[in-house]
C-alpha cells in the first residue's frame, strides 16, 4: 500500500466516491455503509420488539386497571351521591345528595370498616334548618334560547324558588359571551325575580366560566349547604378558563353541580358533574320544564344526613359501607376531618375484576405480561447485536483493503445492501428532508463522535418513529393530546442528549487515554521505531477508543493518505482540543526537525498537570455544585410533594390569574438563582 498513486488519498470527508482494490472494485461509501446496513436488521427487529412490548405493557396495563377500577362507577345521573363527611367532632355525619329523601331509619344500614354502625339517626339539612346557598347558571345564547325557552326557565326558575324556606340564599349568573354575576346571593326573591325578568339573549355561551363565577359568589361561612344549578341549552362556545380550574373553584367552594341540560351534551359539564358529586337531571321537553327545573332545585337545596358516633381516631381512614334502601353507596373517609372534597372520599381499590371479554380475562393479563418480558429481551438482544462489534466492525471492513488478500464478491456486496423497500424509501425520504434543513451533518458528526453503527437518515426516522409511537400510545391511554405532544417533545429531546451523552462519554475516555498513549509512543520512538511504527505498535496496545481511532488512522494511511492529515482526522470527529495539540506538536517537529520523543512526554506532562489542577478545583468547588443543585432542585420537589399530599392546597396557583403570575416569577428567579450559583461555582482552568 505504501506505493499507491497519491491520487487516492481520501480525506475524512471529502474523498473521492470509490477506492480500487486489487480484489473487486467496491464503492468506499458502500463498503463503509455496509457496517451499518448488515446491523440493519437487528435495527428493524430491536424496533418491531420495543413496538411489541409497548402494545402488551398497554394491554397489561388496561387489564389492571379495569380489574382495580371495576367497583368504582361513575357517579352521574340522579342517584345518591356522598357529597360531604364531617367528622371534626364526635359525631360522624355524612351528607348524601339524592332525589329522594324521605328514608326511613329502618331502610338504612351502615358498615364501617367491616364493622356494622348500632342505630345510625337519618335526617335531612332542611328540617336541621342548615344555611343552603344555590347560584343558578342560565344559558342565554340567542341560538338555543330564541325560541321562548329563556321566559319559560326564567318562570320555572321562579316558581321552584318560591318552594323554598325563605332563609335560603339564591343567585343568578349568565353564561353568555362573558360569565356575569346578575343577582348576588340574597333571600330578597323580588330582586332576583327583576334580574330575570330583564334577561334577554346574546351570542355566546361561556357555560363554564359561569359556573367558576358561581363558584366564586359563595359566601365563607362554615357549614353551609352550596349548590350551583346549570340550566343549558346548548355546549360552552365562549369559556376562557379551563375545566381544571372551574373544577378547583368548585371544590374549594365544597359545592355540588346540579345540571339540566336540554338536549345537549358537555364533557366539561359532565365532568364538574362528577367530580363535585352532583347531579344531570336532563330536560325532556320544554313541556316538562317547569317539573325539572324543580326536581333539580330540590336536589340542590337538601341534603340527606346519616349521622352516627365516631370510632376512630385521627390518621386512620375507615372503608364505610352505606345502604340507602338497597342502594349500596362505597366510600373511605380521614378520620377527624371535615372532608368536602369529593376525590378525598373515593374508596380504596378492590380485587373485583370487571368484564372486558377476551381482555379482561387474567391468562389474558398474564400472557401480555410474559409478551412484554420476551419482547424486552428481544430488544436488549437486537441492541447489542448493533453495538457489540465483532465481524461487522469498521476496522474489519477497512481490514479487506489492508496487506491481507481477502475478496468480497459482489453477491455479498448486495446481500449486505438488502432492506425492505418501504423501509428504505421512508428512510430517504427522512434523511433527503434533514439534509434539506441543513442539520444532517451535524447528526452526522454527533453519531461519529458517538461511534453508533448507524447512518444519519436512519437514526432520525427511528427517533421519529419512536416519538409518533410514544406520543400515540400516551395519547390513546390518557385521551389527552397534551400528554401526547409533551412525551413526544421529551422522547425526541431525550433521545439527541442520549447520543449527546454517549458521545461526551467517549471523548472522555478518549481524553483520559491520551497522556498514557503519548508516553507510550515516546517509549517506542526511543526504542527506535519509526512514527508510522510507533503509532501502530500504541494502537493494539491501548484499549478503545484511542486504540480504535489509532487503528482507523493506520488503516486511512495504508489507503493512501498522510499520517498527519489521519490523526488530525482523529480530532475533528471527536472534537477533542487536546489531541489536535498533540497532532499539531507532531507536525511541527517533522517540519523543523528535533526529539520528538521529548516532545511528546511534555505534551503528556502538561496534560496530566493541568487533569490534576482540574480535578482539585473540582474537589474545591463540589460543595457549592452541590449547594446549587439542591437549592435549585428543593422549591419544585416542595411542591411536588405538597401537591401529592393536598392537592387542594396549591390548586389555587393553577386556577388564578395571579396564580400563574407568581408561578412565573418563581421559575423566572428560580432560574437566576441557578444561573447565578452557577457562575459562581465555575472556574476555568
Amino acid at each position: 500500500m505504501s506505493n499507491m498513486p497519491r491520487h487516492r488519498q481520501r480525506p475524512d470527508r471529502s474523498a473521492p466516491s470509490t477506492i480500487p482494490t486489487p480484489t473487486v472494485a467496491i464503492p468506499q461509501s458502500k463498503a463503509t455503509k455496509a457496517v451499518v446496513r448488515r446491523r440493519f436488521p437487528a435495527a428493524v427487529a430491536m424496533a418491531a420488539a420495543l413496538l411489541v412490548a409497548a402494545a402488551a405493557m398497554t394491554a397489561a396495563f388496561a387489564s389492571a386497571t379495569a380489574a382495580q377500577d371495576g367497583d368504582q362507577p361513575v357517579d352521574t345521573g340522579i342517584g345518591s351521591v356522598v357529597t360531604r363527611v364531617d367528622a371534626s367532632t364526635d359525631q360522624v355525619e355524612i351528607s348524601v345528595l339524592r332525589n329522594d329523601l324521605s328514608i326511613a331509619a329502618s331502610e338504612l344500614t351502615v358498615v364501617e370498616s367491616d364493622q356494622p354502625v348500632e342505630d345510625p339517626s337519618v335526617t335531612t339539612a332542611r328540617a336541621l334548618a342548615r344555611s343552603t346557598e344555590v347560584v343558578y347558571v342560565l344559558d342565554v345564547d340567542n341560538r338555543t334560547m330564541a325560541d321562548g325557552a329563556l321566559k319559560a326557565m326564567a318562570d320555572a326558575i321562579l316558581a321552584s324558588v318560591d318552594e323554598l324556606s325563605a332563609d335560603v340564599r339564591v343567585g343568578l349568573v349568565t353564561g353568555g359571551e362573558w360569565a356575569d354575576l346578575k343577582t348576588r346571593l340574597t333571600t330578597d326573591r323580588s330582586r332576583l325575580e327583576a334580574d330575570l325578568r330583564a334577561l334577554t339573549a346574546g351570542r355566546g355561551a361561556a357555560l363554564h366560566d359561569a359556573v367558576g363565577l358561581a363558584a366564586r359568589s359563595f359566601s365563607d361561612a362554615p357549614k353551609v349547604l352550596r349548590s350551583v344549578v346549570v340550566l343549558s341549552s346548548g355546549s360552552d362556545t365562549a369559556s376562557e378558563q379551563s375545566i381544571l380550574a372551574v373544577e378547583s373553584e368548585l371544590v374549594q367552594a365544597g359545592a355540588q353541580l346540579v345540571w339540566v341540560p336540554r338536549g345537549v351534551t358537555d364533557d366539561g359539564l359532565s365532568r364538574l358533574v362528577e367530580r363535585s358529586g352532583g347531579a344531570a337531571v336532563p330536560l325532556v321537553s320544554m313541556d316538562d320544564v317547569g317539573a325539572t327545573i324543580g326536581q333539580a332545585t330540590t336536589i340542590a337545596s337538601d341534603r340527606l344526613l346519616v349521622s352516627y358516633p365516631a370510632a376512630f381516631e385521627v390518621g386512620d381512614r375507615p372503608e364505610v359501607v352505606l345502604d340507602l334502601a338497597g342502594e349500596s353507596l362505597r366510600f373511605s373517609y380521614p378520620a377527624g376531618l371535615d372532608t368536602v372534597t369529593r376525590l378525598q372520599l373515593q374508596p380504596g381499590p378492590t380485587n373485583v375484576v370487571t368484564d372486558l371479554g377476551f381482555f379482561g380475562r387474567p391468562a389474558v393479563l398474564y400472557a401480555s405480561v410474559v409478551l412484554a418480558f420476551v419482547a424486552i429481551a428481544t430488544g436488549l438482544w437486537a441492541l447489542g447485536s448493533m453495538f457489540a462489534g465483532g465481524e461487522t466492525s469498521l476496522d474489519k471492513v477497512l481490514a479487506r483493503y489492508s496487506d491481507r488478500d481477502e475478496t468480497l464478491d459482489e453477491e455479498e456486496v448486495q446481500e449486505m445492501l438488502i432492506q425492505t423497500a418501504l423501509v428504505r424509501r421512508a428512510i430517504d425520504m427522512t434523511e433527503t428532508f434533514a439534509e434539506s434543513r441543513g442539520f444532517l451533518t451535524r447528526i452526522e458528526d454527533l453519531l461519529e463522535r458517538a461511534n453508533l453503527p448507524v447512518r444519519a437518515g436512519e437514526a432520525v426516522f427511528f427517533l421519529g418513529a419512536l416519538v409518533l409511537v410514544g406520543s400515540g400510545l400516551l395519547f390513546a391511554v390518557t385521551g389527552s393530546l397534551l400528554v401526547g405532544a409533551v412525551v413526544g417533545v421529551i422522547l425526541a429531546i431525550g433521545g439527541f442528549f442520549t447520543v449527546q451523552f454517549i458521545a461526551g462519554r467517549r471523548l472522555k475516555r478518549f481524553e483520559a487515554q491520551l497522556p498514557d498513549a503519548l508516553q507510550l509512543l515516546a517509549g517506542t520512538l526511543r526504542a527506535g521505531y519509526s512514527l508510522p511504527q510507533g503509532i501502530d505498535a500504541v494502537s493494539n496496545e491501548i484499549s478503545d477508543p484511542m486504540g480504535y481511532e489509532l487503528r482507523r488512522a493506520m488503516t486511512e494511511a495504508q489507503l493512501g493518505r498522510e499520517l498527519e492529515d489521519a490523526l488530525a482526522g482523529i480530532a475533528e470527529r471527536l472534537d477533542s482540543e487536546d489531541f489536535a495539540w498533540a497532532v499539531m506538536a507532531i507536525g511541527i517537529q517533522r517540519e523543523v526537525g528535533g526529539n520528538l520523543s521529548e516532545v511528546l512526554m511534555t505534551v503528556s506532562e502538561t496534560m496530566i498537570q493541568r487533569e490534576r489542577l482540574h480535578r482539585e478545583v473540582s474537589a474545591l468547588t463540589a460543595e457549592g455544585r452541590v449547594s446549587a443543585g439542591i437549592l435549585s432542585m428543593l422549591p419544585p420537589g416542595l411542591g411536588l410533594v405538597m401537591w401529592v399530599m393536598n392537592p387542594d392546597y396549591l390548586s389555587v396557583l393553577f386556577s388564578r390569574t395571579i396564580g400563574w403570575i407568581l408561578l412565573g416569577a418563581a421559575v423566572v428567579a428560580g432560574l437566576v438563582g441557578l444561573a447565578w450559583m452557577k457562575k459562581v461555582v465555575t472556574i476555568d482552568v
